[in-house]
């Protein structure tokens, strides 16, 4: 049982869930239902042989179309189809030979002249009559015969060379016209707008008044009291149906539903696994994982340090460590690290220290 429904009304044990399945025909009352035998069924079969279906596609067998194949298809070494033969490599027809003719030159040639249907990478012939030999002569402009300043050339084409073109004199208003007309090259296009345009005008709508919206009040709107700006009363609640946080009674009104996410409730395991996810209050928490202590990798915590022990332990200690101290120093250490703590009888390992650093100068 789930530990969710510990106090819920406990339903019958024979309480079944679900729809019921709906009673119907079994497969083979069905089956028994279409067969017949005897008289019933050759005058069931008379009826069928009427349909064409029944006869191109019997029950249990190939279809038949009534094909009249000749007696050659009983040879066992008999094959359908036409035979492939060899074709011509792919070599000759992506490169044909010049002047190599085949016994399909004169369909070729005639598939050519009408329809002009030249062979892959075949240079096409329109029996050109050139007046130089097309072997050897080479088409286009030479180095020689280029221009210079080409695309200069083309912006002002009037100009001849390094000369402006002359000035002609024609009509006003022919060349008012073509001003109009025409788009000039660096300028906007002349919408026939005037040319005396004051150069401080400003082009574009006028600004809005105060008293319309602007942007912000399209975002905030504009609330008539603090009701309106309000949150709602339902923020952070359940409206959906039968799903609220109301309880049925009273007494799981301080009810927790689910468990802890730290198990004290229960003792912790004496062997936990590597994979155990639960945690019974014993870990480390989450900033001792995001600032670990110094010797946390060796297994000693700070309550280590903090924790009072007697004399002689505390010196047990300290030799370990790599510190060894006359009795008359030693005592005089122990009695700082007793001050530090209060006076108390014992001392922690990080009060000795810090007496060790405060009588550092002392023989």
């Amino acid at each position: 049982m789930h530990y969710g429904l510990q106090d819920d009304p406990k339903r019958p044990i024979a309480f079944t869930y679900g729809k019921k399945t709906q009673i119907s025909d079994h497969v083979n009352e069905v089956i028994k239902a279409n067969t017949l035998s005897g008289l019933a069924e050759q005058m069931n079969d008379i009826k069928e042989s009427k349909y064409a279906s029944n006869v191109r596609e019997p029950f249990g067998k190939t279809i038949d179309r009534n094909y009249n194949f000749p007696a050659e298809i009983t040879n066992a070494d008999f094959q359908f189809g036409v035979p492939t033969k060899g074709s011509e490599s792919a070599k000759d027809v992506l490169f044909p030979l010049d002047g190599e003719k085949h016994e399909t030159d004169k369909v070729a040639d005639m598939y050519i002249k009408t329809h002009g249907d030249f062979a892959a990478g075949q240079q096409k012939n329109r029996n050109y009559h050139w007046p130089v030999d097309v072997n050897e002569h080479v088409f286009g402009k030479g180095e020689k015969d280029r221009d210079l300043n080409e695309a200069a050339k083309c912006l002002n084409p009037e100009r001849n060379g390094l000369k402006f073109p002359n000035t002609i004199i024609v009509q006003k208003d022919v060349e008012d016209f073509q001003d109009v007309k025409g788009d000039h090259l660096g300028k906007p296009k002349n919408h026939g707008q005037g040319k005396n345009i004051d150069l401080n005008v400003t082009h574009g709508a006028y600004k809005i008044a105060k008293d319309q919206w602007n942007a912000a009040k399209c975002i905030y709107g504009e609330p008539g009291s603090l009701k309106e700006i309000g949150q709602d009363e339902d923020v952070g609640k359940c409206t959906k149906l039968n799903c609220t946080n109301k309880v049925r009674r009273e007494v799981d009104s301080t009810r927790a539903f689910g468990i802890p996410t730290i198990r004290t409730d229960i003792p912790p395991k004496k062997m936990k696994s590597i994979s155990e996810h639960q945690n019974f209050g014993d870990e480390l928490p989450a900033i001792e994982l995001m600032h670990p202590k110094t010797y946390l990798e060796l297994g000693i915590s700070e309550e280590d340090f903090t924790e009072k022990r007697p004399l002689d332990e505390v010196k047990k200690l300290i030799e370990n460590v790599g510190y060894k101290f006359k009795i008359g120093k030693f005592m005089t250490i122990y009695n700082r690290a007793q001050d530090l703590e209060g006076g108390s009888d014992k001392v922690s390992i990080r009060a000795f220290l810090d007496a060790m650093r405060n009588l550092a100068d002392i023989e």
